[in-house]
């Protein structure tokens, strides 16, 4: 037995273990450029001011969560993963979907991405977890991850207005609040990503639990798992 742990770890690939500061910059710039995205691929034309932001919300649910399994996947350097990874998040999307089709959803929005998050660490898990025995822990952690993407957008976007809104004149509402979107959205969307990629890759079990940013090797599952002799 022991032979074949030795084995077992050596051929394990160990996951990649980009830097504090590196995690929280790819939030960053994956978030901005996932708010820019959804932005040009919804139409302004014809749309009040709400129905705007739910039409950009409806398409960030199909453009965030995929990129975030795909990157869960990239840190695992497994390709099946990232499929998986991005599968789940089509599957997160198209349910933020039917929600934000439910008209008015602002006042519980936060409540949704919570349990979304939960789902979707839930099912993704990782290569130095057991996926059924860590199902609870991840669902509970995601909902953490899911809470804090929820209230930091909603909170910073609901300062945009003080930030970006005409101080005088006669003022264009949509037009106003379309250049008012697309300046802060990006902004908030890249600060609420900069804290999800560290929270959910310690959420789905790549890090510690004790410290939230130190990676852990799917090397050490096989000595976690070998039978003491």
């Amino acid at each position: 037995m022991s032979v074949w742990v030795g084995v077992h770890t050596t051929l394990a690939t160990p996951n990649r273990q980009p830097g504090n500061g590196l995690v929280i910059a790819m939030g960053l710039v994956v978030g901005s450029l996932c708010h820019m995205l959804a932005q040009a691929a919804t139409s302004s034309a014809g749309t009040s001011l709400g129905d705007h932001d739910l039409l950009v919300a409806q398409r960030l649910g199909f453009i965030l969560a995929p990129a975030v399994g795909l990157w869960l996947g990239w840190l695992q350097r497994s390709w099946r993963r990232a499929m998986i990874g991005s599968g789940l998040g089509l599957l997160i999307g198209w349910l933020y979907f039917l929600f934000c089709s439910a008209g008015e959803v602002r006042p519980i929005t936060i409540v949704v991405l919570s349990v979304l998050g939960g789902v979707f660490a839930a099912s993704c898990g990782s290569n130095r977890t057991d996926w059924l025995r860590g199902l609870a822990g991840r669902f509970a952690k995601g909902l953490l991850a899911g809470f804090l993407l929820g209230l930091v957008y909603t909170a910073l976007i609901s300062l945009g207005p003080l930030a970006f809104w005409p101080r005088s004149g006669n003022v264009d509402h949509l037009g106003a609040h379309l250049r008012m979107m697309r300046r802060a959205g990006p902004f908030a969307l890249g600060l609420s990503g900069a804290l999800l990629f560290p929270s959910i890759r310690w959420a789905v079990g790549l890090t510690r639990p004790r410290a939230l940013l130190q990676p852990v090797q799917p090397c050490e599952v096989a000595h976690a798992a070998a039978p003491r002799r």
